[in-house]
């Protein structure tokens, strides 16, 4: 029979790994209708301005069904993780009070926005209301994600007091919103986000191109376009943080970097270990580039962390070396397909026009996907066995009740359907709204 705390953690990453799409759709999509709207004002292009009309429309979809999932994720994380949030409680609750405020605020400028559309003398006074809406978005995401990073480097209450005794002493629930990992995985997250986001919704233009023709395939056309900007952009600033991220692990989180890297023991001149398998506590299979972890690490004379310098117990699995490198070699992926797009831009070949290219970014759509899914799972899980690393294990965090089960059971049956009735839901508003007169409105 499966433990009651795997139970807990198989619910807890498929809940989140819903979310974690509805969410990335929902950041993004105001960044996009706001660049949308601004180039159809700048250029007086009714197709740029029909796309932030028709895509608003989603927008609201989106914050309806991306609050509810928001809800029971919430609900979930006092059902499964009791010993998790009496500690949150008491210190590391002041991002989600804050993110509370900005939930409302971002419902208000999202409904000033669709209701407003003609309402305002200046139509840029109209796209400035969604970038509130854009904001409010990313400062919801900011600050779930200064909880996360509080998981991974806590602070604000004495921690050695804590351990020994189990009282929670020195509260200072500011300081949770600034700990050594913050920074870095704030950025990296938001443009992760936007990453998966902005190729989702290129996946969605490049299959609606292939479907359409006349005024509708020019409307897709200008989108993909506006919106693989987007997505370069965002996969630039990925990647950056990316490297700045795992740099900042190896100070911060050296047992999770070492695990990452497959480091064993510690060492100087490090080589960068690819693949492979643990046997015997040796790393077999492998491929092994001599001295390169060590140079992106800053100096050829860089020691890189072992695990041999922390508890075998506490250990995380070997499969995220595994995770971690499955992402790296998406990331050089998703880099060759942005080259190769931005060589054919270059050479005026129109490559949003091209059928390889336009199947390829919806192969790149689903990829993105599975790479951000990657991506968490892979921080997540290369932080066990800790809910709050070093502090706080799962299993003391869990409820170990069976009368979980059945309900864990009903929450996973609504997220498994969430996602294909929003699909449903907005195939259906669009079809009974022609482009036609949205391009009118201009």
């Amino acid at each position: 029979m499966i433990p009651v705390v795997d139970f807990d953690r198989f619910l807890m990453a498929f809940s989140l790994g819903v979310h974690i799409i509805l969410a990335s759709v929902g950041i993004a999509l105001p960044a996009i209708i706001v660049a949308a709207e601004v180039i159809g004002i700048r250029r007086k292009d009714p197709y740029y301005s029909a796309m932030a009309r028709r895509l608003s429309i989603a927008l609201v979809v989106l914050f309806a069904i991306g609050t509810a999932s928001g809800t029971l994720v919430a609900l979930e994380l006092f059902l499964l993780w009791p010993g998790f949030m009496v500690l949150v409680g008491q210190v590391a609750i002041l991002p989600l009070y804050i993110e509370v405020f900005v939930f409302f605020l971002e419902a208000i400028f999202l409904a000033v926005y669709i209701y407003s559309w003609d309402k305002f003398k200046r139509r840029y006074a109209h796209a400035a209301v969604g970038a509130l809406v854009g904001v409010g978005a990313a400062a919801s995401g900011v600050l779930i994600t200064m909880l996360n990073s509080f998981m991974n480097t806590p602070n604000g209450f004495n921690i050695p007091v804590y351990l020994s005794t189990g009282s929670l002493t020195g509260i200072n629930p500011v300081a949770v919103l600034w700990t050594p990992a913050t920074g870095i995985e704030v950025l990296h997250v938001m443009a992760t986000t936007y990453f998966a986001g902005a190729f989702i919704f290129c996946a969605y233009m490049a299959y609606m191109v292939l479907r359409s023709s006349g005024n509708e395939r020019t409307y897709y056309i200008k989108g993909l376009k506006l919106v693989f900007a987007i997505a370069v952009i965002a996969t630039l600033a990925s990647v950056y943080t990316g490297v700045l991220s795992i740099k900042t692990l190896a100070v911060i989180q050296p047992e999770k970097y070492a695990a990452l890297e497959a480091n064993l023991v510690p060492m100087a001149h490090a080589p960068e270990i690819i693949g492979g398998y643990l046997s015997n506590n040796t790393i077999k299979g492998a491929v092994v580039i001599p001295g390169l972890q060590s140079v992106l690490l800053g100096s050829p004379n860089a020691t890189a962390p072992g695990l041999s310098q922390y508890p075998e117990d506490t250990w995380p699995p070997f499969a995220v070396h595994d995770m971690f490198d499955a992402m790296v070699t998406l990331g050089f992926a998703f880099a060759g397909f942005i080259v190769l797009v931005m060589l054919l831009l270059l050479a005026r070949e129109r490559p949003f026009e091209r059928r390889p290219v336009l199947w390829l970014t919806m192969v790149a759509g689903v990829l993105a996907v599975l790479l951000l899914e990657l991506g968490w799972a892979t921080a997540e899980v290369a932080r066990q066995p800790w809910i709050i690393y070093n502090v706080m294990l799962v299993s003391q965090a869990a409820n170990d009740s069976p009368s979980v089960i059945p309900i864990a059971i009903a929450f996973i049956i609504i997220y498994a359907a969430i996602i294909p009735a929003t699909l449903l839901v907005l195939k259906r508003l669009f079809r009974g709204r022609p482009l036609s007169g949205d391009l009118v409105k201009g």
